[in-house]
């Protein structure tokens, strides 16, 4: 992984990622481009007409899986489409020996950045494969790539606000493993006001302060973990401490099998990063 940025651009969440390949734009243009090469790589089939404006259309198993439109489309230089409201851009620049990919995903779930960033580059994978004229052999990820992006674009640090009643600290982690996985891995402490398993925990400390666990939803890796604790004095000492303890929390999982799931391109299909 290198040169992987995620910054907030008008409200919204864009993920940026750059790879160098060994040839030319023109070739590559294809490979993004024309639907039966896109289709080896890309999460999902892909039908659309090569002109701006044009309606996108996506195939998940042969099911539809949402719609767009062409947004740029400049060969062999930039292409973006649009998915479900989400906008994915391709720019290809010259550089020595082939071309530089320039790779943008602009989307409204910030802490879902780890997922589709694990998921783009087992896709990207793929399709230095397609291009290599390979057969497309890419290890799922078993969580291990997710939890290294979570790192790297800062996505296991916590913010704080000041409420009349004291503190209060927020953590949002999209997690490796269903909820039902993790629930087993939650902390046993303090006076227990709500316990709904596996989606809330919460309790109140001895010490004073209040703390909830939530798990909802995610995006394709697993469940999505929302951490409140509540009453605090000063919002430093949580912050620092919540952050170890979801990394660390997070590294136990790693432990637990994943359920099977397609995380990786196979021939005839790619990542679902959605």
């Amino acid at each position: 992984m290198a040169n992987e940025t995620l910054r907030t651009i008008e409200g919204r969440s864009v993920l940026r990622m750059e790879r160098r390949l060994r040839h030319s734009a023109e070739k590559v243009w294809r490979a993004l481009t024309e639907p039966e090469q896109l289709g080896r790589w890309f999460p999902a089939s892909v039908n659309l007409q090569p002109r701006i404006g044009s309606t996108v259309e996506y195939l998940m198993d042969g099911e539809p899986a949402g719609g767009g439109e062409v947004l740029e489309f400049d060969p062999p230089r930039v292409f973006a489409i649009t998915w479900n409201g989400e906008v994915l851009r391709w720019e290809l620049l010259p550089a020595d020996g082939g071309c530089l990919l320039v790779m943008s995903h602009t989307f409204d779930d910030r802490f879902g950045a780890a997922s589709f960033a694990s998921g783009w580059t087992l896709c990207l994978d793929g399709m230095e494969m397609v291009l290599d004229g390979k057969s497309i052999d890419v290890e799922p990820d078993t969580g291990s790539l997710h939890d290294r992006f979570v790192e790297l674009l800062g996505l296991n640090q916590g913010s704080a606000e000041q409420t009349p009643d004291g503190w209060s600290v927020r953590f949002e982690r999209q997690l490796t493993r269903p909820a039902e996985v993790v629930w087993s891995h939650l902390p046993s402490e303090g006076t227990v006001i709500e316990r709904s398993e596996p989606k809330v925990l919460d309790y109140e400390l001895s010490g004073g302060g209040r703390v909830r666990w939530e798990l909802t939803q995610g995006t394709g890796h697993g469940a999505r973990l929302i951490l409140t604790q509540s009453g605090l004095s000063s919002p430093d000492e949580a912050l620092t401490t919540w952050r170890h303890r979801l990394d660390e929390l997070a590294a136990d999982l790693l432990s637990t099998p994943p359920a099977q799931r397609n995380d990786g391109p196979s021939e005839g299909g790619a990542a679902d990063t959605r």
